[in-house]
C-alpha cells in the first residue's frame, strides 16, 4: 500500500500515462528489492546464530577424538569449492552398502568416544574409592595403634608397681625391727 502511494506522489500530474506506469514500477521494484535484502539479512542473522549455538555445542562435549574429527569437518570445509564438489559428488556415487558402513562407522566413533568417558569417570570414581578406603585403613591401623600402645602403657605401669611392690616388700624384710 505504502509503495503505491509513493508512486503516485512520485508520478507528476501532468504527465504521460506510460511515464507514469515507469515511474510507478521503479518505485515497486525498490520496494520489492528491500524486502528481498530485508529477508537476506533476515536468513543470515538466524543462520549466524544457529552457528553460534553449534560452535557452542561444541564445546561443551570436546573430547581429544571430537576436536580431531571437528578439526578434519573445518578442513574440509575450508577446502577449495572444487575439491568440497568433487568428494560430495564421490560420497554421492558411492553404492548403498558402502553409505551403510560410512553411517555404521560414524556411529562407531561416536559409541566408542562415549565409552571412553564413562572409563574414564568409572575410573575416576574407583580412584576415589581406593583413596577413600586407603584413608578409612590408615585410620583404622592408627586406631589399633594407639590401642595397643595405651594397653602396653598400662601393663608396664602394672609391672613397674609390681617391682616397686617386690623392692618395698625385700627392703622391709632386710631392714630389721619394721614389721
Amino acid at each position: 500500500m505504502a509503495a503505491k502511494k509513493k508512486a503516485r506522489r512520485a508520478a507528476p500530474r501532468k504527465v504521460s500515462k506510460a511515464k507514469a506506469t515507469k515511474a510507478r514500477r521503479k518505485v515497486v521494484t525498490k520496494a520489492k528489492a528491500t524486502k528481498v535484502k530485508r529477508r537476506v539479512v533476515r536468513k543470515a542473522k538466524v543462520a549466524k546464530v544457529k552457528r553460534k549455538v553449534a560452535r557452542k555445542a561444541a564445546r561443551t562435549r570436546s573430547t581429544a577424538t571430537s576436536r580431531r574429527v571437528a578439526a578434519v569437518k573445518a578442513a574440509a570445509r575450508k577446502a577449495p569449492a572444487r575439491t568440497r564438489a568433487a568428494v560430495k559428488k564421490a560420497v554421492n556415487k558411492l553404492p548403498p552398502s558402502a553409505k551403510r558402513a560410512l553411517r555404521k562407522a560414524d556411529r562407531n566413533l561416536k559409541s566408542a568416544e562415549k565409552s571412553i568417558v564413562k572409563a574414564v569417570k568409572s575410573a575416576k570414581k574407583k580412584a576415589s574409592k581406593t583413596a577413600a578406603q586407603a584413608g578409612s585403613m590408615v585410620n583404622a591401623a592408627q586406631a589399633s595403634a594407639e590401642k595397643q600402645a595405651t594397653s602396653m602403657l598400662d601393663s608396664a605401669k602394672e609391672m613397674a608397681a609390681k617391682v616397686s611392690e617386690t623392692v618395698q616388700s625385700a627392703v622391709g624384710n632386710l631392714v630389721p625391727g619394721e614389721k
